[in-house]
């Protein structure tokens, strides 16, 4: 195998009989492609596929095992990759390598024909029609990527905003205590007995206990372990609710939580995150007050088991017009204090631990909106294998006469 730089685009030529490698790989090269050449097709799993720009072979290269090896090429390709293969064939006689090519034919999807001994201006048409094809698919590669990087950023950028809002929150709660501390400390100095300075200090450990409550639990939203692993989601669900216990009674909002055991396999600290996204949405909604609920149980669908959080407010509901672009990114309707993107990663987090998010709203009177969320109790095995449709078999090109 003839060795280029490992960031060099190439051909792959596989040829194990005769002069045809040396005589394509050398055409190509004149004609302005970087080329491979090897003797069986085990040599392409040693280049990046981003690298790869497609595979020309004889037929003689499928035999003795070659076509299972070039199937698993095939099927080890990324998702992005439809890797453009052209086989030279000169309906050979030895044994077996005219079935072996009619297989080929009807399991390997991009796949370009040529009869040996082929024209020139035929095999180099052939080559540019895989040429651009494989350039298409890196620029949906490339364009994928960038996308994802996108979002990674809009990702990290709203749980930084999320951990704002929560040391607001906690900021806002410890006030309260540490305000009554101060007062029960000044009563202790001007205590006039020993008796009543040992009350009023029971009270201020109380209320230092309540700062420590609360520090620990907004400590605990970041502290989550970062892998999937079996969650008790009613205890995640009233860590999350306890956050935002002082909004709701500035609002007057009413609480009512019930919580069964339920287990969900995920990422405790990414549900913990959407869950509050949820209830913070909630608690938006009711600006004069109302009534949340907080629900937790365990359900069976289609026979697998799942945890179901549901979070339901008595707000003013979500008119129709908007709801198609409830969770497309930078949509939002609390005007300059609201991201557009909590929505969008709530569903992003949720389907990522393999769960599905639901939600329904009314603006009649009695308005409010539901919201359900649905994890899996086991890790779902990846059962989605790419299908590959019935390879068109385009009848062009073999080896240089």
């Amino acid at each position: 195998m003839t060795k280029l730089a490992a960031n060099v685009p190439r051909f792959l030529v596989v040829a194990p009989l005769g002069r045809d490698g040396e005589l394509i790989c050398g055409f190509l090269n004149r004609s302005g492609y970087c080329t491979d050449r090897a003797a069986h097709l085990h040599a392409a799993e040693e280049i990046d596929s981003a690298m790869l720009l497609g595979v020309i072979l004889t037929d003689e290269a499928l035999l003795r095992g070659g076509l299972e090896a070039f199937k698993q090429l095939i099927h080890a390709q990324p998702v992005w990759s439809d890797l453009p293969a052209i086989l030279l064939t000169s309906c050979s006689t030895e044994l077996g390598c005219v079935a072996i090519v009619s297989r080929a034919r009807t399991e390997v999807r991009n796949l370009i024909l040529l009869d040996r001994p082929v024209r020139k201006d035929m095999l180099l048409s052939a080559i540019q029609v895989a040429y651009g094809a494989r350039q298409k698919q890196l620029q949906v590669r490339d364009a994928a990527a960038r996308q994802f990087q996108s979002d990674e950023a809009l990702r990290k950028s709203e749980h930084l905003a999320v951990a704002g809002r929560l040391v607001a929150t906690m900021a806002h709660e410890v006030n309260n205590p540490l305000e009554a501390l101060g007062n029960l400390l000044f009563l202790v100095e001007n205590s006039s007995s020993l008796e009543e300075a040992h009350s009023i200090g029971h009270l201020a450990a109380k209320e230092l206990r309540r700062i420590s409550e609360i520090v620990e639990r907004t400590l605990r939203f970041n502290r989550a372990p970062a892998k999937p692993a079996l969650t008790d989601v009613s205890e995640l669900a009233l860590s999350a609710i306890s956050l935002f216990r002082g909004k709701l009674r500035e609002r007057q909002i009413r609480e009512r939580v019930t919580a069964e055991r339920a287990f969900g396999y995920c990422c405790e600290g990414e549900i913990r995150q959407a869950l509050a996204n949820l209830i913070g949405n909630a608690v938006d909604a009711m600006q004069n007050g109302g009534s949340l609920r907080l629900h937790v149980s365990q359900v069976s669908i289609r026979g697998v088991e799942h945890a179901r959080l549901t979070v339901a407010d008595t707000g003013t509901g979500i008119r129709k017009e908007i709801r198609p672009e409830l969770f497309r990114q930078f949509f939002t309707t609390k005007g300059s204090s609201g991201t557009g993107l909590g929505l969008w990663l709530t569903r992003d987090i949720v389907q990522k631990n393999g769960g599905r998010l639901r939600f329904r709203s009314r603006t009649d009177s009695p308005s409010g909106t539901v919201f359900s969320m649905y994890l899996p109790s086991t890790p779902l095995v990846d059962q989605a294998k790419r299908e590959e449709p019935p390879g068109s078999q385009a009848k062009a090109l073999g080896a240089i006469a």
